[in-house]
């Protein structure tokens, strides 16, 4: 009862739209990376490979490559053939209205019968779970690092995750796995959460702030860190 109420709690402090929102993840295929959108477990949606801003990977102990002119574009994945202990994308939704008949993906100064609006932006993160950089900072706006040492974290177990804006601990951010709202981050931007998966996890962040705007009211940014289970 107290999860459920929870839930029901922390969507009710997201953003219109975003309760038939889709997520965006990544996973580790042969020999390439692959972006995909939609829900887990069901069919993928296409992807605007114009609103895809950057890919980025991190090889080693350097600093994080962008390797977005090298990807591969089909109608519902995004492939970036790289050896990588961290990768990640960027996604600019764009400007969101809502109106009495639905969602127009345009800004409210361009909506004369918009209700409410927002911006919108998409991070994705993938890390292996082995490496030691797994925990480093990639430097994306919106960004979910592992606190907890995943080399060893099994299904079933519990682990901490940090949510950064531009680097620093942002508070308040709903954490989720499998689009179910599931904690809040605390004022150290942190949220321990049980790993759900047996292979692949995907922790999802939301962080929704008000701004005042001739274009949106609010800017809603999503993030999402997955990683293979150790077994």
């Amino acid at each position: 009862m107290k999860t459920t109420m929870l839930a029901v709690s922390l969507a009710g402090l997201l953003a219109p739209g975003l309760a038939r929102a889709h997520d965006m993840w990544i996973e580790r295929g042969k020999g390439a990376f692959v972006l995909r959108y939609g829900h887990r477990g069901g069919e993928s949606l296409a992807i605007d490979a114009a609103k895809v801003k950057s890919l980025k990977c991190i090889a080693g102990g350097g600093p994080a490559k962008d390797v977005l002119g090298a990807a591969s574009f089909s109608p519902k994945e995004v492939k970036a053939a790289a050896q990588c202990v961290a990768f990640s994308a960027v996604f600019y939704g764009g400007f969101f209205s809502l109106t009495p008949d639905g969602e127009k993906n345009l800004p409210k100064s361009q909506v004369p019968d918009a209700v409410k609006a927002w911006e919108s932006k998409q991070f994705a993160k993938w890390v292996d779970a082995r490496s030691p950089a797994a925990a480093r900072i990639i430097g994306d706006e919106l960004e979910i690092v592992p606190v907890t040492d995943l080399s060893q974290a099994k299904q079933g177990d519990k682990a901490t995750y940090r949510v950064l804006v531009k680097g620093k601990p942002v508070s308040g951010a709903i954490a989720a796995i499998d689009h179910k709202p599931l904690g809040e981050t605390d004022s150290a931007g942190e949220v321990r959460l049980r790993i759900r998966s047996a292979s692949l996890e995907v922790v999802s962040a939301t962080l929704r702030r008000r701004v005042s705007s001739p274009d949106a009211d609010a800017q809603v940014f999503e993030a999402s860190l997955s990683f293979e289970v150790a077994k």
